[in-house]
Order: C-alpha cells, then sequence, then structure tokens
C-alpha cells in the first residue's frame, strides 16, 4: 500500500512539472559537476517570515522554507536548499542562507520559488503547505532587501516573506613571492569606520561587504565538498557570518599504498635474509622453512592490500558499512575535512578552524576482544619472563635489527659525502672537503662500534655448525636438452622444502655484478641450479653450445597466483660493482657479457642530473649511486653459497679505505705530510676465528672439468691442500688489494703465506700485516713510513682528481656492504632461533599494528596537509611548527564496554607511534627541481613534478623503515616563504608531532561501563596524556608567542576569553575530577589545541553519530566564544547545524538515511548537548 502511494505521488508530482527525487545534489550529479567553495556566488540571501496564519486553534505554525528553480531546458523545478524547521512562530528568522551559483545553471532570468510549510509532525516529516512565492533571480540581485507576499493556492495572503540580499566578495588569497613573502599585517592596523554597537531587535546592518574564504588548494586535496552556509546573531556584535565545509581526502586510498609498499620491501629484505642463510640442519631446517611460509603470507597480505586499494573507484572515503571489509583495511574509515569559516564584521574578526573527522583507528575485521593493542603488546612484553631460556631472544633480535637500519642510515649517509666529495674533485675545489672527510671518519667509528663482536661470533658459529652442503645431483649433463631434463628432474625429486620454496618463488639471488654468484669450490652442476634463467627469458647454460628456453613454473599456492606480485628479489636495476683497478685507472663493467669501455676520465658524478635509475646512468659511478645500492641484492645479502667474511676482516677494510681516502684528499688539499688518522685504538682490534661454509666443513671437497665432449662431470678431490690454498689465494688477495690502494708494498714472503698453513694461520698472518700498513708501522729500507697512503704521489702529475679517489670510494663502499651483509646475517640466525609460537604471535599482532598506524597515519597527513595547502598561510603556526612540532589532538568517543575495549586499546597505540614519524616540509613549486636542496629526489619523485599546476595534487612521499619514517610534504610558495632560513648542517625543514587522546565514552555502553568501574584504564590514559599536553604548553610558553587579540574593537566588547594557563589549569582539575560521562575533558582540551595552535581530530567507531555530536557542539562553542553567538541563540544554532548542516549529509553517504543512528533509549543516555533534534535521528544502521 505505501509503495502504491508513493509512486501515485510520484505521478502527481510529475504532472505538476516538479520531480520529488530531484534535488539539487541530483542534478549535480547527473551533470557531472561538484560544487567548488571557493566559486563566487551569484549571490546569498538570508530568509525570514512575518505574519503567518494561525491554525483553527490559534497556534502558530512550525514554519519550513524550502527554496526551487526552475531548469528551462528540462522543463523542471528542483529543489535547491531548503532551511531548518522553527518551532511555533509567526514571524520566524531563519538561520540558513542560500546561495545561487552560476555553475549550477543559474542566471538573472531564473525563477526561484519560495515555499512556506507548517511541519506537523517531525519523524515523518509531514507538511502542509502555507504559501508560496515566485520571483526572478535577477529582482533578487538588483536590491538588497526585498519583501513579498506568500499567497496560498487559492491566492489569499498568507504572510510576508523578507529576503535581505548580499553579494560576496573575494578574500585575499594572500599570495607571496620570495621577494615579497606574505606576513599577514594585524587587523587592528587596517583604517576602517567604526560603527556602533548594534541591538538583537536591529535587521542586518546594510551595505556590509562579506567575504568569501579563500580555501586554498582545497579541490587538489579534497573531494566532493558539501557547503553549508549560515548567518546567526550576535548579542551586541552583528551579525555572525558561517560557512561549512565538509569534504573527502583523495589520500585515503592513496596514501595507505605508499605504506604498504614500504612494508612489502621488508618482508622481501627479511625474506631474503633468511634465505641467504642457505639451508639449515633440522631442527633448525623447519624453523627455517616456517619463518619464510610466515613471510610469504604477510607478502601475500600486504600485496593484496596494495591491489585493492590500487583497484578502487568511486567514492575518496570508505563508508562506514565497509569498515569490517578486509580489502580496505588499511584505508582510514569515513575519513572527511569538517571545515568551518567564521566572519564577524562588526568584531573584525575571521578565521577557518579545521576537525579531521574519521573513525577510529582500529582493525574491525580482528574480531577478537581481547583488550586491542595495548593488552596485546603487554602479553608480548610479559611471556619471555615464563621462559628464562628465551629472554634474550627479542632483545637480540631487536637490537640485530636496529643496527641494520643504523648501518644503511650511515652507509647512505657516507656515500653521499662521497657523491659531494667526487663533484668538489671534479671542479678542484680544496674549499669544503676536510669538513666532509671529518664527517665521514665520525660515522665510520659510529659504524665500527655499532655491533658486539660476541653477538657475531656466536651468529657465524651457529651456521658454521647448522648449515647444509650444497646438494649434489648423480646425474651428468649430457648436453642441453638432457642436461636440463635431468635437472628439472633432480629438482624435483630431491629439493628439500627451504630449496622448493626459494626455486618456486623465482628467487633470483644472482645480481648483474660481474662477480660470480657461487664460491669457487662449487661444482658445475650446482652453477647451473641457480643460473637457471627466470620468466622464460634465455639463457645458455654453463657448458653447453646451444640456446635454450627455460620457462620456470611457478607455485600454484594461493600466495604465488600473482606474478607480479611475488617476484621476491627482482633483478638490481645498475648495481655493478667494479672489478680490480689496473695501472691506468680503467676498469670494466660487464653484466654478463656487456662490456663497456669507458675511461674513469669521462665518467664524472654530476648532481645537477639526478640518478633515477641504474640502467640510465653510467656504470663508472654505480658504487655511488644510493638508490642501486639499497635495492641490489649483492650489496646487502650474502648468497646461500657465499663464505661470511671475518668480522676483525671487515672492520679493518672500513678503516683502511677511510684512512686511504682522507689520506688522499688531504694530499690533494696541500696537507701531504699529514698522517693516517686511527679510527679504533690497537687494542680495540680483536681476533675472529675464521669462518668456514657448509661447503667446506660438510662435503667432500670437489673440483670441476670439462671433457672434451663439453659433458659436465664431477670428482672428488684427491686431497685437502686445494682447500687450504684457495683460502691462501683469497688472503694474498686481500694484501694485493691493500697494497694497490698505497697500503702495502710487500711480497709472499715478506707476509709468510704458504699452502701449508691453516685457515686460521692465514687469517691470522693477513689481519696481522693489513693492520700494521694501517698504524704505519711497516718497516721499509729500514725507515718507517708516516703514510703509506700517499707515497709516491706527485701532485703535478695528477690531471684528474676523482681518478685517485674513486679506488678508495669503491673499496669503502664494498666494505659496508660487507659489514651490512654480515650484520643481516646475524639477525637472521637470531629470528631462527626465536621461539615459533611467539614469533608468530608477535607477527600477528605487527600486521594488525599495521593496519591501525596506516589509518592514524593517513589521517594525520590529510590533516597537515589541509593546513599547509587549503587557507591562508599563519606565521604563527609555522612558528610552532618549525620549532616544537604541532600538538595533535584526537578526541575519542569509544565506550570502554565490549568491541570498543578492542578499538579504544588499538587506537591509543596508533596515535602513539605517531611520535615516531619524522616530517620534512619540500619545496613544491616551479623551480624546486633547480633547487640546490638535499631532499631534490624527494620532490622529483613525488606527484608535483616542476610546478603546482591547476589540476595537479601535491603528494607527500612516505619512506624510510618501519621504525623510522620519514614523511616528505610537499609545501606551496607562499608557505615556503614563510619557512625559517635551511643552513647546510640542516637542508631541510624537520619536526614531529606531539598527539594527544583524550577519550571519554557518551552513549549507552558507556552508562554500563561506568556503572561496572571498567573504565579505569581509561581514566588512567587521560591523566597520561594531561601529562604529555601540559609539558608540550610548558615549551609552548617559552616561545613567547604574542596572545591573540580578543578582538579588533577593544577589549570592551570582546568575549571574556581565559587564559591558557587557566585553561590549563581547568583541564588538570577535570581530568582529575571522578564524574559520569566526563565531557569537560573533550571541550577543555580543544580550546587548548586551538589555542596552541595544534591539528584537532574528532572519532568514534564510524565517525558519524557521535562524532556529528562532537563537531557541531565544538563549532557552536567557537561561535559563543570567540565570536560572541547570542547565548540564548546557542541551543538554536546548535540544533540547525546537527538537521541542516553537513554532518547529517555525512550519515546519508555512508548508509543511505538521513537520520543519525540513535533510538529514544540511547538518546536518554547522551549527554544533554549531545542530543540531535527531533525527525533527524532513528536511523539503526551505524
Amino acid at each position: 500500500m505505501r509503495s502504491q502511494l508513493l509512486a501515485l505521488q510520484q505521478r502527481m508530482e510529475l504532472r505538476r512539472g516538479q520531480d520529488p527525487d530531484l534535488d539539487v545534489h541530483m542534478w549535480r550529479i547527473r551533470r557531472g559537476h561538484t560544487v567548488d567553495p571557493s566559486e563566487l556566488p551569484l549571490c546569498e540571501i538570508s530568509l525570514a517570515c512575518d505574519n503567518l496564519l494561525c491554525d483553527g486553534h490559534g497556534r502558530p505554525p512550525n514554519p519550513v522554507l524550502v527554496v526551487h528553480v526552475y531548469i528551462p531546458m528540462d522543463g523542471v523545478w528542483i529543489k535547491y536548499a531548503k532551511t531548518e524547521v522553527v518551532e511555533r512562530s509567526s514571524n520566524p528568522g531563519f538561520l540558513n542562507t542560500v546561495s545561487f551559483r552560476a555553475s549550477d545553471g543559474l542566471s538573472s532570468e531564473t525563477r526561484v520559488r519560495l515555499t512556506a510549510y507548517d511541519v506537523r509532525e517531525h519523524v515523518s516529516q509531514t507538511a502542509t503547505p502555507i504559501g508560496s512565492s515566485i520571483v526572478t533571480l535577477g529582482a533578487v540581485q538588483e536590491t538588497d532587501r526585498l519583501r513579498i507576499p506568500l499567497r496560498s493556492p487559492s491566492g489569499t495572503t498568507v504572510g510576508f516573506l523578507s529576503l535581505t540580499v548580499w553579494n560576496l566578495e573575494l578574500e585575499d588569497k594572500g599570495g607571496s613571492t620570495e621577494s615579497t613573502p606574505c606576513r599577514s599585517a594585524p587587523e587592528n592596523d587596517i583604517g576602517a569606520v567604526f560603527s556602533h554597537r548594534r541591538s538583537q531587535s536591529l535587521p542586518p546592518r546594510l551595505g556590509i561587504k562579506l567575504k568569501l574564504p579563500h580555501q586554498g588548494h582545497l579541490h587538489q586535496l579534497f573531494a566532493n565538498p558539501h557547503v553549508q552556509t549560515y548567518r546567526f546573531h550576535s548579542g551586541l556584535g552583528g551579525d555572525i557570518s558561517v560557512h561549512e565545509v565538509m569534504a573527502e581526502s583523495r589520500l585515503c586510498f592513496q596514501f595507505p599504498q605508499q605504506l604498504l609498499a614500504l612494508w612489502i620491501q621488508e618482508e622481501k629484505e627479511l625474506l631474503q635474509e633468511v634465505a641467504g642463510m642457505g639451508e639449515l640442519r633440522e631442527p633448525w631446517h623447519s624453523r627455517q622453512v616456517e619463518l619464510l611460509d610466515r613471510h610469504l603470507q604477510l607478502l601475500h597480505l600486504y600485496s593484496q592490500a596494495q591491489e585493492h586499494l590500487q583497484a578502487h573507484r568511486g567514492s575518496f572515503f570508505k563508508p562506514s558499512s565497509r569498515k569490517h571489509d578486509r580489502t580496505l583495511e588499511f584505508a582510514p574509515v569515513n575519513l572527511h575535512l569538517q571545515r568551518m569559516w567564521v566572519q564577524n564584521d562588526t568584531l573584525r574578526k575571521s578565521g577557518f578552524y579545521d576537525i579531521i573527522t574519521v573513525g577510529a583507528f582500529t582493525a574491525h575485521s580482528h574480531k577478537s576482544k581481547n583488550g586491542g593493542l595495548i593488552k596485546l603488546l603487554q602479553q608480548l612484553k610479559e611471556s619471555p619472563g615464563k621462559d628464562n631460556s628465551s629472554l634474550q631472544g627479542p632483545t637480540k633480535i631487536s637490537m640485530a635489527h636496529g643496527a641494520i637500519q643504523a648501518i644503511k642510515q650511515l652507509r647512505r649517509e657516507v656515500v653521499d659525502g662521497m657523491r659531494a666529495l667526487m663533484k668538489l674533485a671534479k671542479e678542484k675545489q680544496t674549499a669544503g672537503m676536510l669538513p666532509i672527510c671529518e664527517d665521514m671518519i665520525s660515522k665510520t667509528r659510529i659504524l665500527l662500534s655499532l655491533w658486539d663482536p660476541g653477538l657475531v661470533e656466536e651468529a657465524l658459529s651457529f651456521v658454521e655448525e647448522h648449515k647444509v652442503a650444497q646438494p649434489v645431483p648423480e646425474e651428468t649433463l649430457d648436453g642441453a636438452e638432457e642436461g636440463l631434463g635431468s635437472l628439472e628432474l633432480w629438482q624435483q625429486q630431491t629439493l628439500s622444502p627451504y630449496r622448493r620454496i626459494t626455486q618456486q618463488l623465482n628467487f633470483d639471488l644472482k645480481s648483474p655484478d660481474v662477480d660470480d654468484l657461487v664460491s669457487p669450490d662449487s661444482p658445475r652442476c650446482t652453477r647451473n641450479f641457480w643460473n637457471l634463467p627466470t620468466n622464460g627469458t634465455v639463457s645458455r647454460l654453463k657448458g653447453t653450445d646451444s640456446n635454450v628456453d627455460v620457462q620456470k613454473s611457478l607455485s600454484q599456492s594461493e600466495s604465488s597466483q600473482r606474478d607480479d606480485q611475488f617476484v621476491i628479489f627482482p633483478d638490481a636495476d645498475g648495481e655493478y660493482k667494479d672489478e680490480e683497478i689496473d695501472s691506468t685507472n680503467e676498469f670494466n663493467s660487464k653484466p654478463a657479457s656487456h662490456k663497456t669501455g669507458k675511461n674513469t676520465d669521462e665518467i664524472e658524478v654530476d648532481e645537477q642530473t639526478p640518478i633515477t635509475n641504474g640502467l640510465e646512468t653510467d656504470p663508472g659511478r654505480k658504487f655511488l649511486d644510493t638508490q642501486a645500492m639499497c635495492s641490489s641484492p649483492s650489496a646487502n645479502y650474502y648468497k646461500p653459497t657465499d663464505e661470511p667474511e671475518p668480522w676483525d676482516l671487515t672492520q679493518l677494510n672500513i678503516e683502511a679505505s677511510v684512512m686511504c681516502l682522507v689520506s688522499k684528499v688531504k694530499f690533494l688539499c696541500g696537507r701531504c705530510g699529514s698522517p693516517a688518522v686511527r679510527l679504533r685504538s690497537q687494542r680495540g682490534m680483536g681476533r675472529s676465528r675464521s669462518f668456514r661454509s657448509g661447503l667446506v666443513c660438510h662435503q667432500v671437497p670437489t673440483e670441476e672439468t670439462n671433457s672434451p665432449d663439453g659433458v659436465v662431470t664431477v670428482q672428488p678431490t684427491s686431497s685437502v691442500s686445494s682447500k687450504n690454498s684457495s683460502q691462501v689465494e683469497d688472503m694474498k688477495s686481500i694484501v694485493t688489494d691493500a697494497e694497490k690502494e698505497g697500503l702495502v708494498k710487500t711480497n709472499e714472503d715478506t707476509i709468510g703465506l704458504s699452502a701449508t698453513m691453516s685457515s686460521d694461520d692465514v687469517l691470522n698472518k693477513t689481519v696481522d700485516t693489513v693492520q700494521k700498513a694501517v698504524n704505519g708501522a711497516v718497516v721499509r729500507n729500514g725507515a718507517t713510513v708516516r703514510n703509506k697512503f700517499t707515497e709516491g704521489l706527485d701532485f703535478a702529475s695528477i690531471v684528474d682528481w676523482t681518478c685517485e679517489l674513486r679506488p678508495s670510494m669503491r673499496k669503502l663502499r664494498q666494505a659496508m656492504d660487507g659489514l651490512l651483509k654480515t650484520a643481516r646475517l646475524t639477525h637472521s640466525v637470531f629470528r631462527v632461533q626465536e621461539d615459533s609460537r611467539a614469533a608468530q604471535k608477535a607477527c600477528n599482532v605487527r600486521y594488525r599494528r599495521d593496519v591501525c598506524f596506516s589509518q592514524a597515519l593517513t589521517s594525520l597527513v590529510t590533516g597537515l596537509m589541509a593546513k599547509l595547502w587549503c587557507q591562508k598561510p599563519d606565521p604563527t603556526f609555522l612558528m610552532v611548527l618549525t620549532t616544537l612540532g604541532p600538538l595533535v589532538s584526537f578526541e575519542g568517543l569509544l565506550s570502554y564496554y565490549g568491541d570498543e575495549i578492542d578499538m579504544w586499546g588499538d587506537m591509543a597505540v596508533a596515535v602513539e607511534d605517531l611520535v615516531t614519524v619524522t616530517f620534512i616540509l619540500s619545496r613544491c613549486a616551479a623551480n624546486a627541481s633547480s633547487s640546490n636542496s638535499s631532499d631534490a629526489n624527494t620532490i622529483n619523485n613525488n606527484r608535483c613534478g616542476s610546478g603546482v599546476q591547476s589540476q595537479q595534487q601535491p603528494m607527500p612521499r612516505v619512506v624510510g623503515s618501519r621504525t623510522a619514517l620519514t614523511v616528505y610534504l610537499p609545501v606551496p610558495d607562499n608557505v615556503h616563504s614563510l619557512l625559517p632560513l635551511t643552513s647546510p648542517s640542516t637542508p631541510a625543514v624537520s619536526f614531529n608531532v606531539t598527539p594527544v587522546f583524550f577519550n571519554v565514552g557518551i552513549n549507552e555502553m558507556a552508562t554500563l561501563a561506568e556503572s561496572l568501574g571498567n573504565t579505569r584504564p581509561q581514566d588512567k590514559s587521560n591523566l597520561d596524556n594531561y601529562e604529555r599536553l601540559n609539558e608540550y604548553y610548558h615549551r609552548f610558553r617559552k616561545l613567547h608567542l604574542p596572545v591573540e587579540p580578543p578582538g579588533q574593537r577593544g577589549p570592551s566588547c570582546a568575549p571574556l576569553q581565559p587564559s591558557l594557563a587557566d585553561l590549563m589549569e581547568n583541564l588538570r582539575v577535570v581530568v582529575h575530577t571522578k564524574q559520569s560521562k566526563n565531557v569537560d575533558v573533550l571541550h577543555v582540551s580543544s580550546r587548548i589545541c586551538r589555542r596552541m595552535k595544534g591539528l584537532r581530530f574528532t572519532s568514534c567507531k564510524s565517525a558519524k553519530d557521535r562524532t556529528g555530536m562532537s563537531v557541531t557542539l565544538e563549532q557552536c562553542q567557537i561561535l559563543m566564544s570567540e565570536y560572541d553567538l547570542a547565548e540564548h541563540e546557542f541551543q538554536r544554532a546548535l540544533d540547525c547545524m546537527r538537521s541542516e548542516g553537513s554532518r547529517r549529509e555525512n550519515t546519508c553517504k555512508n548508509t543511505g538515511v538521513r537520520k543519525y543512528a540513535f533510538n529514544s533509549l540511547q538518546l536518554l543516555t547522551l549527554p544533554r548537548l549531545y542530543r540531535p533534534p527531533a525527525g533527524t535521528y532513528g536511523s539503526a544502521q551505524t
């Protein structure tokens, strides 16, 4: 029956030329048009009625005005705007205003129909028409005030309608250039004629030029804005013009993809660490395979999440109805910018007030009722106490992981220093070289002190003891086809789980370096095993004459269904290690059989041309390409067949390379008499026992021969002496390298190496010899040479300085690579030794933490970008940003009961994790690419490109690791001009945020939790966050920033503003007060945040209903405390924002119903100020 009545009503409305389902929002969707908040409207009107007729019982109506405009092209009236309902009034003044926009197809000839209705029942919105009036938009624009009669359908006058009309002016955009930075002049300096106070009974003052707020680059960072305008009455200060904007963040699905890419790369690194150990014996083999499986599962989850985010189409926010959808769990729920712009012309005051509304940072799909991340992390910390043997496990792992990150960072910084040296050497500029060398010496000192040698010895001994020998197939490879077939059969029959995993996942452990993948004593068949081509590429098997196409079969498991997501170890583009340098300083870089015959004279480092890809650059400077360095397997991991370098030898190589480089730089700078610098004391040099690989310890030594037929044969070695002789040759090569660097000038007899010595003796002899050379103790012809590095150099004969420095730089880079490889091997050993159950639990917690952190960081970056890009630059905010870092206040409305306990625990940890993120401001402008800043690569890689264009989105970029993230925030020119000047020591402005999280539940579940006494953790958290806020306040106070002026017409007419110290004292009192639903904590903390130029965030479970109540309340409190909103108008303004404002539109966007999800029982449990007006609630969908 109801559906038939609705269909009949629609037919009747269509016959009358009015589509009941066609409002302005649907009209814009059909036209593919969205509202631009910065568009200057044709005019804006404020509406009021008078002398409306009462009903037969003398009761005044509940009037509401609906505005329709006529579209001649379609011959239909569309609903353009609607006011709020005014209770029981024959002379209502409506708070909603109407803006007519040319972008909607309106012009001066457009007919406007204004209809007054009497709302009889709020819930069903049942209303009867009172009267209507039609006027053209041109007639409205021609006057400031218009009073027209309302006529009933019978033609009688039923009241009058008054229109107050004004035109807006564009606000000053606050533009600036480098030469004329934008400095906001205090508004009290503006010459203006002050008017008398106006009483409430007077109509709005005529002749006021209201401003249209400049929204900056809002359309680039936010989409689908919803704009609502109001005009409120102040007590004695005139009218308050308010623009409310709600918009979706374009970063919601884009930014989490960058985080997922980092975590995918980190899982690949950890996976390659474990694979690089080689195969272990039982019982460690099963743990090793379990560890590989765990990383593969995480790779699958992260990659799948990244794919789903990339494939998402449609709106730019995740609706609350999809909060349990695992495919989008890394994106925040219902992320919106809630913006209010206020202008009080009488007080001569205006401003923006932004709140980011977002659902709680939690993993909704991981339902467990375990207390959230807070409880899970506490359990992880307490669990090792039950088993004392595993007490040191997590500590060792965290120490090793931290050391790896530090080594990677220091290696990058040292290589950057080497590039700077190369640039100066190319130009033969000695100024600036020595400070770079001093910085490199300090960094290498840190490198040499990062690791405890005992941990390294423990790890190397473990691998030496438990590593499995390389498997050798008994079949011989009789040519290409037979060899391939027998190799595949051998793989299928004899591959261990470790080998099967690495083979199925397309591990390409051979990098394009010129050094061979396997060690010299590996059998030919094993080389063929590792040299199998991938993805159908053509490769020549060693020992054969024909090319064969080999297609590797990938695993059919779930984790390898997408080839592009699970090529775990891609070839490192452009990473070439240089071969030995001959006397003419020429070297070859030969990936496969390709030879590049360039002389080093032609190879220069030019920082004006950023290195984007290793393959596009000259092979001679590959060792200075940080991008290729970080992506090359050979520069970061041992191969399964590698013999790890002894720890002392690694440290010695670093020390010797730095000394050689510094000595040569000093020589070029004219200080040829300088002695070599010592990095470590003599007694700090320990001894490392030699490390023998599993191939040597656990298998019969083999050698390879080629028969005349080209058949590969494997024969046992007749004696063990060949092993020692090969090690002797390796040690001789180390000394030869040192000799080429100028460290040692001697012969084999001086060293005393022989093939009959044990491997320990060989190593000790070599270390002694090189160490003596480093310390200047090598005696030649009876005299001690002070500096062997620069002996024999003739300054006059040196034409190209880069040729003198490049060998030492390359050796230093290779030595640092060795250090990182050993650190990774040590880390992987400790991870294999970890208890598997504890490791699995930690893995699950880490994944949940990543989900919550991704949502939190995406929301924070959205708030920062809105502040930097979407309004005029605020010098005070930028001062706080660059000195203290901004305060970030998160307001939670979660109840500490049921599922929301988990949400609260997740959100508390996610907010706390934001402290670890470093933000760096990078200029995003037309000349940014040529700027001489150290983050040039950052600017080149983000989406800003070479300038900010009208439709180009400025994209933040995140780099680093899970424990040390850095986010590069592009800023426009007018913001960059206000930043403090940078220096060479601090090339960019960086900061960290100070997050605080205050949570108070307000719904019926909070009532239940308080009655059970379960809210102690919440109260304790609020106290802790007050302490953090108080500490920030004391630092903020030392900046001595000017207090915000109370008003521009003197303190006599300004609202009373408590001082910041008073607000902090109020917060201290209310935080310590035991009170049911103590929402004063939220109110006072939000005021403190705004006074200290902080960022505001408000959350509940889905940021829809409770959040809507909170942000509208905060907006009205701002109007009352700062813009003199009349006290008796407060509740009316609050109801108007909740019934007709953007938050009700938010409920419709999320659930399709324009009602808040409260029922009558829930309404009774809400605090009075958080209750929605009648007719706006009732939906049960959350």
